[in-house]
């Protein structure tokens, strides 16, 4: 998977800052930014340059963890579970990503159950307000078909939550965070338009998980903005629930716009 890299918070969202699409997101990016960069000064941060995916087996239809084969449980729904995508401007050079933990990997934390934080950063090139919407819907079907043996995922999208298992076998034949960054950077990186995928995991605390809630019901208001543009074509802001936030999110201003043009 590559070695531990020099921390390097900051450099996700900084570049081409004015394109369109990065205003869906840019005080997600500054909160993470700082937010990284805090827990490196602290110590706390292990950063891994991917060099590409690990070889690990898919499960097709049998990825079943249950009872005794339950290695590590993350983000259980007793427990705190935050998980979301963002998406920013690119340089439009493909570079891979990185890996951000915070808090113990996946073979420290056997026979755990851990509160889990993931967040994945996109950086890609050509969104416009006509095509934001679809390559939202692309990422989120890259992030459901995530398939590694032994590793069961369980999603529920609109809450922003993910609860995962890992099995006995997969822990033993070194299944680590190393390999599912490894594989979600190169999903995400094999669409023509994303340059870059970085992914943060965060199993740290409770506190810490939940330190990134606000950004993610930021990006659920956000995401469900442009699902009901897009699927409702419903483009009365004084009747709409969620004007308040299109009236703070350029982008999504620029997105209806766009979109009443084509209705009309």
């Amino acid at each position: 998977m590559g070695g531990i890299g020099t921390p390097d918070p900051g450099r996700f969202c900084r570049e081409d800052a004015g394109q369109f699409f990065m205003e869906l997101f840019r005080e997600q990016f500054d909160f993470i930014d700082s937010w990284l960069a805090k827990r490196a000064g602290r110590k706390q941060l292990t950063t891994i340059t991917d060099s590409g995916p690990a070889v690990w087996p898919t499960a097709g239809q049998r990825n079943l963890v249950i009872g005794r084969d339950i290695a590590v449980e993350l983000g259980h729904p007793d427990d705190a579970s935050v998980a979301f995508i963002v998406w920013g401007a690119s340089p439009g050079v493909r570079r891979g990503g990185r890996i951000y933990r915070v808090g113990p990997d996946l073979p420290a934390s056997q026979g755990q159950r851990r509160p889990f934080g993931k967040v994945v950063m996109i950086r890609g090139s050509g969104f416009d307000a006509d095509n934001t919407y679809a390559r939202y819907r692309q990422l989120e079907a890259v992030r459901y078909a995530i398939d590694l043996k032994g590793y069961m995922m369980r999603a529920v999208s609109q809450a922003n939550r993910e609860w995962s298992r890992v099995s006995q076998t997969a822990l033993e034949k070194g299944f680590s965070f190393g390999v599912l960054g490894g594989a979600l950077i190169a999903a995400f990186t094999a669409i023509e338009w994303v340059d870059r995928a970085d992914v943060l995991f965060v199993t740290s605390s409770r506190a810490d998980v939940m330190d990134l809630q606000p950004l993610a019901e930021r990006v659920r208001q956000v995401t469900a903005a442009m699902n009901k543009m897009s699927e409702e074509m419903n483009f009365d802001c004084e009747s709409c629930s969620y004007a308040e936030v299109c009236g703070d999110v350029a982008g999504l201003r620029a997105m209806r716009e766009a979109m009443g043009k084509r209705d009309a």
